[in-house]
């Protein structure tokens, strides 16, 4: 495995003098004292459209003076992945830097500061290579049509498991947060995945977001709504009030038109109770794994969490 990631690091002009597994990939120290970290990509249809849509958003940050993104080493092909055994790989810079902890307010506000920075800095962009959008859940009246085609089948059946029983309660309290609003003007891109392990915290509380994977063209407000969902994650106490979140990201990106009243609804659309509906029962299973108990059991407190934090 060591020459094969020396052979993938070679490809990008780089030449290992360490290599160590990690979560997420590989990283290799090089003769030049860099830290590189070398990952395999997600295999999916548009993956060569996917790294360049990624590259080219972090590109039209550094170009715009953002500085809060990792960036791509090129291949010799002048490529931000380079191909090897039918799959894609890219490389890019590691931070010397400790993970984000959204229960220190001053790390949480400065990365809600970064995120409104960002999608300033990204409004109208144009990036030439667009991926397919895959990180949306289902519009509110797809989502209805399919929970309720669920609950019809279950009833049918008369016979419950103990995940039936629970996704029938789910029902009785994420339904009525599922409406047919939309969102327009989607010329934001968003990176729609800013948990913890995706944000360094580097020196002067400078927040720096890695992993554009799941970016893609959207409105402000999905991002925004997922950070506040991770932080009461984190702290289900929810210390740093919403007025706080607001009114740090409107000092950094004017929210024209903001209704607050349809971003609470946005906050209460149980997206990670309907993925793991249609997860479920798409596989037909005849028994319930604890992984799926647990997990709709994580969307029972999260809505509890989000709820009591709306209310003060």
């Amino acid at each position: 495995m060591e020459s094969f990631v020396q052979n993938i690091a070679a490809g990008f002009g780089l030449k290992c003098r360490s290599i160590t597994r990690e979560k997420f990939g590989h990283m290799c120290r090089t003769t030049c004292g860099e830290l590189v970290m070398i990952q395999k990509v997600q295999v999916f249809a548009d993956a060569p459209e996917n790294i360049l849509f990624q590259h080219e958003v972090k590109e039209y940050l550094f170009a715009s003076g953002f500085g809060g993104t990792d960036r791509f080493f090129l291949s010799a092909a002048g490529l931000p992945y380079n191909k090897a055994g039918g799959e894609y790989f890219t490389a890019t810079k590691a931070f010397n830097a400790p993970k984000a902890d959204f229960t220190r307010e001053e790390d949480f506000l400065a990365i809600v500061a970064k995120l409104a920075e960002m999608h300033k800095t990204l409004k109208g962009a144009e990036i030439s290579c667009v991926p397919k959008k895959r990180s949306e859940p289902p519009e509110p009246a797809k989502a209805l049509e399919i929970l309720s085609g669920y609950k019809k089948r279950i009833m049918k059946a008369g016979k419950f498991s103990e995940f039936d029983m629970l996704f029938l309660k789910g029902c009785e309290k994420f339904m009525p947060y599922i409406s047919d609003c939309r969102l327009g003007h989607n010329n934001y891109i968003c990176h729609n995945l800013l948990k913890e392990e995706n944000i360094y915290i580097a020196e002067a509380a400078k927040p720096i977001f890695t992993n554009f994977g799941s970016a893609e063209p959207a409105h402000f407000l999905y991002d925004l709504a997922y950070i506040i969902k991770r932080y009461l994650k984190a702290d289900p106490s929810g210390k740093i009030p919403l007025s706080a979140v607001l009114e740090t990201y409107n000092n950094h990106h004017a929210m024209i038109d903001f209704d607050l009243g349809f971003f609470k609804s946005m906050l209460l659309y149980p997206d990670k109770f309907i993925n793991l509906a249609r997860n479920y029962y798409s596989k037909k299973r005849s028994f319930a794994p604890k992984t799926y108990l647990a997990r709709i059991d994580e969307c029972f407190l999260r809505l509890q969490a989000l709820e009591d934090y709306l209310m003060r």
